[in-house]
């Protein structure tokens, strides 16, 4: 049974940045979090490149249920609003190695793609049908390649997203998220997002 303060505790558990344990944040902590939260998108400011190019990058995508062969993945930072930057085409999958990991590293990477752009269906114009068990493969510039099982398939109005924890992962597991938008949209804008779990199968 959950005692009256119980709530109030909640509110005060937040997690460190660093690591992605529960750390313990104030007033001023959440009032900052939830103005950046009510202004994303909102402020402009100078884009942000990518870190140059390592000595293996992420080269395509394949999603075989979804009719996804080998998909272009290229290097993205951040846009003129500071959100994560994503390619401005139909047929391109955006990775942002500033903030994920590799594939192979045994960390979390995140993929997004557009659902659809100028009209015509995205490369993600279909990801909301995968489910759990579906398969995906990931192909890096190397050689390598790593296949991901997804474990859940979630839609997530826009100020729900906990951005950090997807950008982090679930600690002590491989995994790959991948996100595109999802809902009506609103004079282009769209409030909500597919966000796809997956993790490192074999």
């Amino acid at each position: 049974m959950t005692h009256p303060g119980f709530g109030e505790e909640l509110r005060y558990v937040g997690r460190d940045p660093l690591t992605g344990m529960p750390a313990r944040v104030n007033d001023r902590f959440i009032a900052e979090t939830e103005r950046a939260i009510e202004r994303y998108g909102q402020d402009a400011r100078d884009p942000v490149p990518p870190p140059p190019p390592g000595p293996v990058d992420i080269a395509w995508l394949t999603v075989p249920v979804l009719g996804i062969t080998r998909a272009n993945v290229a290097r993205y930072g951040l846009d003129a609003f500071g959100r994560l930057d994503v390619p401005q085409d139909t047929t391109t999958v955006g990775w942002n190695p500033a903030f994920c990991s590799l594939p192979g590293s045994g960390g979390a990477t995140f993929l997004a793609a557009h659902v659809s752009f100028g009209g015509r269906p995205g490369v993600f114009a279909r990801l909301s049908q995968l489910k759990q068990g579906d398969e995906f493969t990931v192909g890096l510039t190397g050689g390598d390649e790593y296949r991901y099982q997804v474990t859940s398939v979630v839609e997530y109005a826009l100020a729900a997203i906990d951005m950090g924890a997807i950008l982090h992962g679930r600690e002590g597991f491989e995994s790959v998220t991948l996100m595109t938008c999802s809902g009506p949209p609103n004079e282009g804008e769209y409030a909500f997002r597919t966000v796809v779990l997956a993790e490192r199968a074999g």
